[in-house]
């Protein structure tokens, strides 16, 4: 039987946890995964904008990225642009990131959230919020 396919898009800019996601993402056995990895939120919002005839499945997103936004941090802007599409309004967003307020902005944003350091000492932990999310 064939597998469905999910389609991802992780916006990362560090090549470490890039990395990580890929290593992750290539032995989870539930569904197919064709994924997307880009380095910053313009980029990933590019791709956002590109598949909006055919939206990912699930949005990744660090939280700290390119500085261009401040105050805000990148993976908050692209969070705000992603909903400001019909074709998204439905898609989970989940932020990665070692930001000690994750919590707190990921519910601002109605978003979930899974802190790295929880990842580094449970990389099962990954595999959860994939079958939460997809």
């Amino acid at each position: 039987m064939e597998k469905d396919v999910k389609r991802i898009l992780i916006a990362e800019d560090s090549s470490e946890w890039q990395r990580f996601h890929s290593s992750l993402l290539k032995n989870y056995d539930k569904y197919e995964l064709d994924f997307n990895i880009c380095n910053n939120a313009k980029d990933a919002l590019i791709l956002v904008q590109e598949s909006l005839d055919n939206p990912y499945d699930l949005i990744i997103t660090d939280l700290q990225m390119e500085t261009d936004f401040s105050p805000e941090f990148a993976g908050e802007w692209l969070v705000k642009q992603i909903k400001t599409f019909k074709q998204y309004s439905d898609i989970p967003v989940v932020i990665v990131s070692a930001t000690y307020n994750i919590a707190f902005i990921a519910h601002n944003l109605g978003v979930n959230y899974l802190s790295k350091r929880t990842l580094v000492n449970n990389p099962d932990s990954y595999y959860f919020m994939l079958d939460e999310n997809i």
